[in-house]
């Protein structure tokens, strides 16, 4: 099979029909940050709305796929092995919504219709199940391209309703996606984007002896001890730890660390950018808008282990193309040394 050729965003986009509706998720803050990333890359001018798809679901579908995902990650995450491995899961959802009983998905259609939306342009595979369901059920005559977040394969894309799907856009090439598409689905590979005030970082390095140290949106790693253990090697390290919707563990570390010995704590913010400007190394989590963030600023990313299989395949990516290590102490003070 010939090699895929990278296609620009610039010709994507324009290629897409407008008024165009981008769908996130979020189930993954990754998802909804590189939702934001293209629409600050569409043409001028262009028709748009960006929404995560949970603004249009029943309670009942956001409580299956949100509040259940983060309590599993939150507690249990052994459990993910199985619901990324085993296609039982990503089946039952199919075979629920094709032959038993259908989610209402009247105020996505109302979106839809209402603003006239052409194309719908799906990030995550959870977005584009819920657009892909829509359409097949009321024959809607709207265009679907979704996008793949992740840099490897994604089980839940084989469990969707292809045959109301347009386009697959993929950062890795369609052999790594394990996925066959049907004839009339369009395959193009492309890079995924980092919103732009993260490549406007490139030119200003950050201070070597201070470290943006961040866990994901739900804040879901030990950061405390992570702190002490930088703090062994490097004691002038300087750390801005940042702890997203955890507000427990911000509150703990703020009253342990806080304002002590060039520790800061942060809770949840909009965007990393103004922490990361400060910093030349990130330590984090191989979320796919972390990794993607700082490699577009230019910062040294240090890997901590993440959310099995999507997350597996991120840091890999990272490591091999983004010049990302594996944090340990040792790691950071040997890349300090040699700036």
């Amino acid at each position: 099979m010939e090699e895929d050729k990278v296609k620009g965003w610039d010709e994507v986009l324009s290629g897409l029909e407008p008024p165009i509706l981008l769908l996130s998720t979020h189930v993954g803050r990754g998802m909804y940050t590189l939702g934001q990333a293209l629409m600050q890359r569409l043409p001028e001018g262009t028709e748009a709305a960006h929404h995560p798809i949970e603004d249009f679901l029943p309670q009942k579908a956001v409580a299956e796929d949100v509040k259940r995902y983060k309590k599993i990650s939150n507690d249990y995450r052994f459990l993910l092995y199985l619901i990324y491995k085993v296609p039982f899961f990503y089946w039952r959802k199919l075979f629920r919504e094709r032959h038993l009983s259908r989610t209402d998905l009247s105020p996505l259609q109302a979106k839809i219709e209402g603003m006239g939306a052409k194309t719908v342009l799906c990030v995550s595979h959870r977005a584009t199940f819920w657009a892909s369901d829509l359409k097949d059920l009321k024959g809607m005559d709207y265009r679907i391209h979704c996008l793949l977040g992740e840099y490897g394969s994604n089980l839940g894309y084989r469990y969707l309703f292809w045959g109301s799907i347009d386009g697959f856009l993929s950062p890795v090439g369609r052999r790594e996606t394990g996925l066959t598409l049907p004839a009339h689905a369009s395959f193009t590979k492309i890079e995924l984007p980092a919103r732009l005030e993260y490549e406007r970082l490139a030119d200003t390095p950050g201070d070597p002896k201070k470290t943006l140290l961040v866990c994901g949106f739900w804040g879901q790693g030990p950061i405390g001890e992570i702190i002490e253990k930088i703090r062994g090697e490097l004691p002038d390290q300087k750390i801005i730890a940042v702890c997203g919707e955890n507000c427990e563990m911000k509150d703990r570390l703020q009253k342990e660390w806080g304002g002590k010995d060039g520790i800061r704590v942060e809770g949840q913010v909009d965007s990393l950018a103004p922490l990361m400007s400060e910093c030349a190394s990130i330590i984090t989590k191989p979320g796919i808008s972390t990794i993607l963030e700082s490699h577009a600023a230019g910062r040294k990313a240090f890997l901590l282990p993440g959310m099995p299989v999507a997350e597996d395949n991120n840091a890999r990516y990272a490591v091999g193309n983004f010049g990302a290590e594996w944090f340990s102490p040792k790691a950071l003070a040997r890349w300090r040394q040699g700036r």
